[in-house]
């Protein structure tokens, strides 16, 4: 008797917190809402230490009197709904109504506020109440969280560094702005402003703040309705596009949200534009009846459930395709010039660093293939990509060297750790998409691009196992803008990129620089095998020398691979499953699809009836 008992308001207020307020982010995120939805115009969130020490949102909405500031912390208070109706209906950014007394309960709180009439201060340290007083401030309400998680270190030890904290931070204050470019949203952290839009209402002002010149150019605002929905927002042009779903940002009746379906319907409009593993740059308003939403799904308000959920997905599709079919245009080549190399070697390696990735083609499973480029004959086949091809192996012993008449997928084959695919015979090309080969054992179907993936892939990887690896200067540098994390991350990013031999340099605040790169660099574009990996890198796909590495020779791979829709020869194609079947991993991608399908020949002859 006696095992169960009712715990404590302030138990409860903790726990809750732990699921309202993860990291900073989480409690700006219910602060700058709670903002929004007392119709302020103007946001500013300051930082010091990436909010862990301090977190202060200023607001100048309507302010609150004496009794509603000291409400408001208190559990189960909410001016969002009033009966139970209010719950099925809820046209405000909340609610799971936990925020305010959450955050209180792990930190010290003052709020100032001012609704025209009073002005008032309250202060709560860790869930207490401390005081209540009359003190002038400006219109609008000031929430200052200090000393977060002091008292949880359980939640403590899970933070990150202070720039990974204020990175996540501007990228959410970020997506916020797309939404509401009539507020204008303010963040300094440790006294450097990182992000200040103008509250004009213009939505291309806010994607040029956030996605610098040329991305704002390629993207169209658009408006389409039907009976249930009404879209609106704006498709950035497929000739830009992201390693990551990241900027796909979706926010429902205005409500920032994380839909993975809805995120695939935008995935499906661009689908005839962009191959699989690229992610379009959308900014998405859906508008719908309030009682068809449940946004009562999590405490952190993410997640929501949408009646209509088929419709809805269809309509966004539809609606995707039809605007990038009206504005759908030839993408302006951006051809980087040849830079002479220098001629001084120097290694990337040292011997252990060679050896631990050795033993990491050794031992690794998902596989990326690719194949050494395309040789004569295609010229003038307008269905061939801006990247030069020419179909010529490589000595990695000469980092400048040339021609040579063993391949050095041949090279990586005499190593002998890899798996083997049997030799094949080509047949023809499907669809301009797929090779079709036979041996004994039957029928054999080859993604073009995933193969030749595998092979360039793998012989990035001898390059940068060789013993001699030498740079070259860049006539015209490039650079790179648009990427606050990695700005933000300043130090991090330069560190790493360094252990490839990459210098990148910082120009201004959100400008990096590269003026020379390796030598196994050459063939590709390196623009965006670059901008790749920045921004990976803002997506969290790496964060140290080893998983950098990987996704260097994946991007690499990928961007000096051929696509869908070329057109190959026999002996182009005899090249690629030759070179295929030399590779350690023949099977898969570096992005981990397959390279190859088999039909073996009793399965053929069974379908046959023979």
């Amino acid at each position: 008797m006696g095992i169960i008992h009712k715990l404590d308001d302030h138990l409860t207020n903790m726990i809750a917190a732990g699921e309202v307020v993860e990291r900073p982010m989480g409690v700006i995120k219910e602060l700058v809402e709670n903002a929004i939805d007392a119709k302020a115009t103007r946001i500013e969130v300051v930082l010091v230490e990436g909010g862990m020490n301090m977190i202060s949102v200023i607001d100048n909405g309507i302010g609150m009197d004496p009794n509603d500031a000291t409400q408001a912390f208190e559990r189960h208070s909410t001016s969002k709904i009033a009966e139970t109706n209010d719950l099925w209906s809820i046209s405000t950014l909340g609610f799971r109504g936990e925020a305010l007394p959450s955050i209180a309960s792990v930190s010290k709180v003052v709020c100032l506020t001012n609704n025209g009439e009073n002005a008032t201060r309250v202060e709560i340290q860790y869930g207490k109440l401390i005081s209540v007083t009359p003190y002038a401030s400006p219109l609008g309400t000031m929430i200052t969280v200090e000393g977060l998680f002091l008292k949880t270190p359980a939640r403590l030890k899970h933070m990150k560094s202070v720039p990974y904290e204020t990175a996540i931070i501007v990228d959410l204050l970020d997506k916020f702005a797309l939404c509401y470019p009539h507020i204008a949203f303010i963040c300094t952290a440790d006294s450097k402003t990182l992000l200040q839009s103008t509250g004009r209402g213009d939505l291309t002002e806010v994607m040029f703040r956030k996605y610098k010149s040329d991305i704002a150019k390629a993207a169209v605002p658009f408006e389409r309705k039907n009976y249930d929905f009404k879209l609106s927002g704006a498709l950035v042009l497929p000739h830009f596009h992201r390693a990551s779903r990241n900027d796909m940002i979706i926010f429902m009746n205005q409500r920032l949200i994380k839909s993975f379906r809805l995120q695939k319907a935008i995935q499906q409009g661009y689908r005839d534009y962009l191959p699989d593993d690229r992610f379009p740059i959308v900014v998405l308003n859906v508008e719908v009846d309030f009682q068809l939403v449940d946004v009562n799904v999590h405490p952190s308000k993410w997640e929501i459930r949408l009646s209509k959920q088929q419709q809805c997905e269809l309509f966004i599709q539809e609606t995707i395709q039809e605007v990038l079919k009206e504005h759908m245009h030839a993408a302006t080549i951006r051809q980087q010039p040849k830079s002479a190399p220098v001629m001084e070697q120097s290694g990337l390696f040292d011997s252990n660093e060679k050896e631990t990735i050795s033993r990491e083609i050794k031992t690794e499973e998902s596989v990326l293939t690719s194949f050494l480029p395309i040789n004569q004959g295609l010229e003038n086949n307008p269905r061939i990509e801006s990247i030069p091809f020419t179909y010529e192996s490589k000595d990695i012993s000469d980092s400048v060297g040339y021609v040579q008449e063993t391949p050095i997928i041949e090279k990586v084959a005499k190593k002998g750790m890899g798996l083997q695919i049997p030799p094949m015979r080509v047949l023809a090309q499907l669809h301009q998409k797929y090779i079709l080969a036979q041996n004994e054992d039957g029928l054999f179907i080859l993604d073009q691009h995933a193969a030749m993936e595998r092979v360039r892939y793998e012989m990035f990887q001898d390059l940068m196992i060789a013993q001699s690896v030498g740079k070259q200067p860049l006539l015209v540098p490039i650079v790179i803008q648009g990427y606050r994390k990695a700005a933000i991350q300043k130090e991090e990013v330069i560190s790493l990129f360094s252990t490839l031999d990459i210098e990148v340099e910082l120009l201004g605040e959100e400008q990096f620089v590269i003026r020379e790169l390796p030598l196994w660099m050459k063939e590709i574009d390196p623009q965006a095998a670059i901008e790749d990996l920045f921004q990976r890198f803002e997506d969290g796909g790496w964060r140290d020398e080893k998983s950098l590495r990987k996704h260097t020779l994946a991007s690499l791979a990928c961007h000096s691979s051929i696509r869908f829709n070329r057109v190959l020869s026999v002996d182009e194609m005899q090249r690629i499953v030759d070179d295929l079947s030399n590779c350690n991993q023949p099977f898969h991608c570096p992005h981990g699809r397959p390279t190859l399908i088999s039909f073996d020949a009793q399965r053929l002859a069974k379908e046959f009836d023979r």
